[in-house]
């Protein structure tokens, strides 16, 4: 509609505006009040371990919300109001008048908002941190993931409260929107506990974080490729205006084989690594296989596949590249520029096939039809994987539903199922969702059960796909300029990093030498160090090493507890040490060799 009043707030950075849905209704925006919005909070199904992740058990890491509040309650528990309707209400002046709070407002109807403006005045706004969203979330550009900061979520979870007239006339909307803003507030404030950065590294006490173990790992390995693989620049718009089969490694994955079989020839196949092993079991040889995962386990699938010289792999720098399994690698992101270059990096987000879609968009592909992304099972209580995966499982555990973990998160989808999933993958599905939506490419899920669904994604299990053949440009892929990298930089690299890990070693062989209680004092003196530059996190991640086990014995009260705390961690960092030598020599050997040939 055209308003002014709205378009002044758009100006002002007070109001976004999505598609308005009117109701029948009369547009009155007096209600009695707006009421805390019951459901299960999306956070009961988070692990609960990690609400208590630090050393003093009494401090949580985040909020789990009561069933029921009051404003004033919500108030003392986060900053985070969010008020579900335009209307004038009590609370609502409440939110507005606390210093502390950032009162965010959602109307669907712009009839409702205009009239609200009329006793609410956006000055008013303005001076208390009020903000508005109106009408569809799903419509809104940016996106509401793009328009709300980080920050924001850090100040607690989002407490929700709905006018009658929303219960009545917008449930629908009011749960998507709910649902929408709790995802938000994991993404920012909780899976960053959750996820890889505190893995194996409960943070007992204040440590630098900087690169995992796998990921340092992965630099030592995959020096080699640095100097002989190009970056992703060089696959821009190469496919323009083509069709894409993205491949994910659902459980629907083998009933697309024939599928995929027929259409290699005139659409780009990109597949993720998970679905690398089911491909290559059914003789399908994709295009391309993406990485953008920096652990361990996710290079895993690489040990069971045969060598692939056709399929090109487009891969995170920290990433298992692979060794010799593709017969030409693209890298992504950079690491330690200076020595071994620049690098663009794709856009992605809690899923490999996010990464996937980006790297269809960045080859200037027009279509994509989705395989395999269900991102979530039809089990409450585990994922399924399609069979030939290495998590594949057959069995569903019937248990009765709790609604909090470890029960899987339920999703609704629009074809009537109902699944289970990960708030990392929820999360993951919101954030595709959203880029697919303002990307303007056409998305095909080939799944009905999938929870990649919403504008911009339409369903079709076989879509006729009649693009231009796509081999030539393969192949012209192939023949693609290695990156102009100073190999004298990139030798001292290598030359210092043996030179430090192999003093690190000898200096803790040394300190291993006194069997004396004294060894707790030298070690504490120079586990300080460690901690303050990395080294400790990289022990603690590296799997060989107990976290807690060293804890509490080298932050005892007992002299000979602390002796043995300290000798437990020297031992392992001796171990640490030698896989890192082991990488560089091996990289060393495979650059002189590169030289010679």
């Amino acid at each position: 509609m055209d308003n002014s009043k709205l378009s002044t707030l758009v100006e002002l950075g007070l109001l976004c505006r999505g598609d308005s849905i009117p109701a029948s209704t009369d547009g009155a925006t007096t209600t009695d009040s707006h009421d805390y919005r019951t459901h299960h909070q999306l956070l009961r199904y988070q692990n609960h371990n990690f609400q208590y992740p630090f050393a003093d058990r009494t401090l949580p890491a985040y909020e789990l919300l009561p069933e029921s509040m009051t404003m004033e309650e919500a108030m003392g528990r986060t900053r985070c109001i969010c008020l579900l309707g335009a209307s004038d209400t009590p609370q609502l002046r409440r939110s507005l008048e606390n210093p502390e709070t950032i009162t965010l407002i959602f109307e669907p109807d712009e009839v409702v908002l205009a009239k609200f403006l009329e006793t609410v005045p956006p000055a008013l706004l303005a001076a208390h941190s009020g903000f508005i969203f109106s009408g569809d979330p799903f419509t809104l550009s940016p996106s509401l993931q793009d328009s709300l900061p980080a920050n924001m979520f850090k100040q607690g979870p989002p407490a929700v409260f709905q006018t009658k007239r929303i219960a009545t006339h917008y449930d629908q909307w009011a749960t998507s929107l709910t649902e929408y803003l709790e995802i938000l507030h994991f993404r920012h404030a909780v899976h960053p506990i959750c996820g890889q950065k505190y893995l194996f590294s409960r943070p007992l006490r204040t440590i630098k974080r900087g690169l995992t173990y796998d990921q340092q790992l992965h630099l030592y390995e995959n020096i080699p490729d640095y100097l002989t693989s190009p970056d992703i620049s060089a696959l821009e718009n190469v496919f323009d205006g083509q069709t894409a089969i993205l491949v994910a490694a659902g459980p629907e994955l083998p009933d697309a084989f024939d599928y995929i079989r027929a259409n290699r020839s005139r659409a780009v196949v990109i597949c993720v690594n998970n679905a690398l092993k089911p491909l290559a079991e059914a003789g399908i040889r994709p295009h391309f296989t993406v990485i953008n995962d920096t652990s361990l386990d996710s290079g895993n699938v690489f040990q069971h596949v045969p060598p692939l010289p056709g399929t090109i792999l487009v891969g995170h720098c920290l990433s298992d590249l692979g060794r010799g399994l593709f017969g030409k690698k693209f890298i992504m992101d950079d690491h330690k520029p200076d020595t071994f270059g620049e690098r663009p990096t794709l856009d992605n987000h809690g899923s490999v096939i996010s990464t996937a879609f980006s790297l269809a968009r960045h080859m200037g592909c027009t279509c994509c039809v989705i395989v395999g992304a269900q991102l979530a099972s039809r089990d409450p209580w585990r994922l399924a994987y399609a069979k030939g995966t290495t998590n594949h499982t057959d069995s569903i555990c019937n248990r009765p539903l709790i609604h909090k973990s470890p029960q899987l998160y339920p999703v609704s989808t629009p074809h009537g199922h109902t699944l289970y999933t990960t708030l990392n993958f929820r999360d993951a599905a919101l954030w595709l969702t959203e880029e697919i939506r303002l990307s303007g490419i056409e998305c095909i899920n080939t799944s009905k059960k999938s929870i990649l669904y919403g504008r911009g994604i339409t369903y079709d299990p076989k879509p006729a796909i009649n693009g231009e053949p796509v081999n030539q440009v393969i192949a012209s892929l192939f023949q693609s300029e290695p990156p102009r990298i100073d190999r004298t930089t990139v030798d001292d690299y290598v030359k210092k990093g043996i030179a430090h890990w192999a003093g690190l070693n000898h200096f803790a062989k040394e300190l291993l030498q006194d069997e004396t209680v004294g060894l707790a004092l030298k070690g504490a003196a120079i586990r300080e160090k460690l901690d303050a530059n990395n080294t400790t996190f990289l022990l603690e991640r590296s799997r060989i090493f107990r976290n807690d086990h060293f804890h509490a014995m080298a932050f005892s009260d007992d002299p000979l507890q602390q002796a043995a705390g300290y000798r437990y961690y020297f031992e392992q960092l001796q171990r640490m040490c030698t896989n890192f030598l082991e990488a560089l020599a091996r990289s060393e050997q495979t650059i002189r060799h590169m030289e010679r040939t």
